[in-house]
């Protein structure tokens, strides 16, 4: 007989991907939603330093094969995680809290055992005892007395066989009209190949694999068919019993002893290529072309990858494994996400779903007008990150606060406890400061006076290119207004100042939004607002109005001639700034109430002098 080179190294097709398996190293590699190949990998004992059991013929194939099954499903379930079909998708169940208490276990590994039980379970009824009742049903009419005794049990025991194929040939012709197994039938064409190239000395690239066929001789196809071909030799010498169920647990227990011994064929047939063996790998070989198809070159990448990691491992046992990043649906994600919002929060469970979005939006990188795909998926440190948020928010932090930044007037803002949140209607500020920069021409300059995050003067700056000057009483507050100056990369000037007292120069616009609620207002806000938000940046005095009648004393010294200062107005206070900012003057109303007198405008006509 003449050898052939077999390495060591078997492997196995998974959801978008390939897992290899050597000596002592196994590796998955799968591509994730986003076309990158990820690879996990782990080591373990080798078979025959496990137990002594992994050295005996025939018992050895037997549990190889239990191994082989069990590894198989955890990969295959590893892999659907890695692509998106995670199964987590809330809370752990008291079920599940139970089992990890009293069993001192995960209970996906509870379901990962009932999945294997069900298969095996569906396997010995569709093809052990399904064959062996239609066997049954075929010669309940046939009457086989007038034969030798031998033959009478011939018979049925070789029809048996036959319908066990027929329904084997069945179901993978079935199954295979499925789009998601017609590509694990082509990942496992890309596993064949790579492993062929190998064992043909060839180096382990895309142009090399693909030459390869996609048949290999030592694939669980071949496996699965020297079982059925040699059950139906044995079985065909046994007696057939008028009792069906004994015939069905004959069938069952022989079962384990003929997979032993298959097992062993096939590692010694793998080893040589000569009309002998190929004789007897023959039905094994023709069954790959229903189970093996051709892969593409992205599916070649993905198994060459696997390849590699094992190799890679085995020969440098100091080297470190590596682990999926596990990717969730994005549907399960905002499903996670509104759930840990809801708890202790008030609102309906639309509002948290929406504030979900907003949390996944933001840590995915998405515009805020974009719209999450049902098809889109979470990575792990992403998911991780918006849960972290969520609960942030769970505890009452303001949504903004909570992710860290906020959108306005199209611009994100870093901000936190150290400023107040720009709102919506602030942006009415900006607009009007934009209409009057158009009015006075070039080089104009602006102060933004107790600027919090810096939200209005930066916008005005990056739209306008105006000298900027940000002030704020709060050295807190300038900081963070520092960081999105930076953030930004805009050139401004940053004063602390209890509003114009540390100020030396003039403006042509100032615009200002001061504290403006009034003092015993403050217990009536929303408690996210008054726990969080920095009680300086609210807190307007007794009506409201303490800020504003300062300013209105020192505004017009530190505005140039034909100067412009813009303030925004609370609810109600738009009156009483009217009495008290003298020149000309222009009204603009809320975007949402045009009832609500929002922004005050005057313009300087009587400039004093310092």
């Amino acid at each position: 007989m003449s050898k052939k080179n077999c390495c060591d190294i078997g492997g196995q097709a998974v959801l978008e991907g390939v897992m290899m398996r050597g000596k002592s190293v196994m590796a998955t590699a799968v591509r994730d939603p986003y076309g990158n190949i990820q690879v996990e990998s782990q080591r373990f004992v080798p078979f025959k330093e496990r137990s002594w059991a992994f050295k005996v013929p025939i018992l050895r194939g037997i549990l190889n094969f239990v191994v082989s099954m069990t590894s198989g499903m955890k990969t295959l379930m590893r892999s659907t995680e890695v692509y998106g079909d995670d199964i987590d998708s809330g809370e752990p169940s008291r079920f599940e809290k139970w089992a990890a208490k009293k069993l001192k276990t995960d209970v996906m590994h509870i379901a990962m055992g009932i999945g294997l039980l069900l298969g095996v379970l569906f396997a010995v009824g569709l093809f052990i005892f399904l064959p062996t009742y239609a066997t049954k049903w075929v010669f309940s009419g046939i009457d086989l007395s007038s034969y030798s005794p031998f033959l009478q049990s011939f018979f049925p025991n070789i029809t048996s066989g036959g319908i066990k194929i027929l329904v084997f040939v069945t179901y993978i012709l079935l199954i295979s009209l499925m789009k998601d197994i017609k590509r694990l039938f082509r990942y496992h064409g890309a596993e064949h190949k790579t492993i062929s190239a190998y064992e043909h000395g060839l180096e382990l690239t895309v142009e090399n694999v693909r030459t390869m066929k996609t048949a290999h001789d030592r694939c669980g196809s071949t496996f699965i068919v020297f079982i059925m071909v040699f059950s139906i030799m044995v079985l065909s010498v046994l007696p057939w019993f008028e009792n069906a169920f004994y015939n069905f647990l004959i069938r069952l227990a022989c079962l384990p002893f003929i997979a032993g011994i298959c097992y062993e064929f096939l590692k010694i047939f793998a080893k040589f290529d000569n009309l002998f063996t190929k004789i007897f790998k023959a039905p094994g070989m023709l069954l790959q072309k229903l189970t093996v198809k051709e892969p593409d070159d992205r599916m070649i990448e993905v198994a060459i990858a696997a390849f590699n990691s094992v190799l890679s491992l085995e020969a440098d046992p100091s080297k470190e494994t590596t682990t999926f990043n596990i990717f969730t649906s994005i549907v399960k994600s905002k499903k996670k996400l509104a759930e840990i919002i809801s708890n202790n929060k008030k609102g309906s469970y639309e509002d948290k779903e929406r504030e979900a979005e907003i949390i996944l939006l933001n840590v995915l990188g998405l515009d805020k007008h974009s719209e999450l795909s049902i098809n889109m998926k979470v990575p792990s440190e992403k998911q991780e990150l918006a849960e972290e948020i969520a609960r942030k928010r769970q505890s009452g932090m303001p949504l903004q606060y909570a992710i860290g930044k906020t959108n306005f007037y199209g611009f994100d803002f870093i901000v936190d406890k150290r400023g107040l949140i720009p709102r919506f209607d602030t942006e009415i500020l900006v607009e009007a400061a934009l209409q009057e920069i158009k009015k006075k021409g070039d080089n104009v300059s602006v102060l933004d006076l107790c600027t919090g995050s810096g939200a209005v003067g930066i916008t005005i700056k990056k739209l306008s290119g105006v000298k900027l000057t940000l002030s704020d009483i709060s050295e807190e507050a300038l900081s963070l207004a520092k960081e999105n100056v930076n953030l930004h990369g805009v050139e401004a000037n940053l004063v602390k100042s209890d509003l114009f007292s540390e100020l030396k120069e003039k403006f042509d616009i100032i615009v200002v939004n001061p504290p403006y609620v009034p003092s015993e207002e403050i217990k009536d806000l929303d408690e996210e607002v008054k726990s969080y938000e920095p009680l300086l940046a609210l807190d307007g005095g007794k009506e409201g109005l303490d800020k504003y009648k300062q300013i209105a004393e020192d505004y017009s010294k530190y505005l140039n001639e034909e100067g412009t200062i813009i303030l925004e107005a609370g609810i109600g206070q738009m009156e009483d700034l009217v009495e008290m900012f003298p020149g000309e003057k222009q009204i603009i109303e809320d975007y949402n109430n045009p009832k609500i007198p929002r922004v005050l405008i005057v313009r300087n006509t009587n400039t004093q002098k310092r």
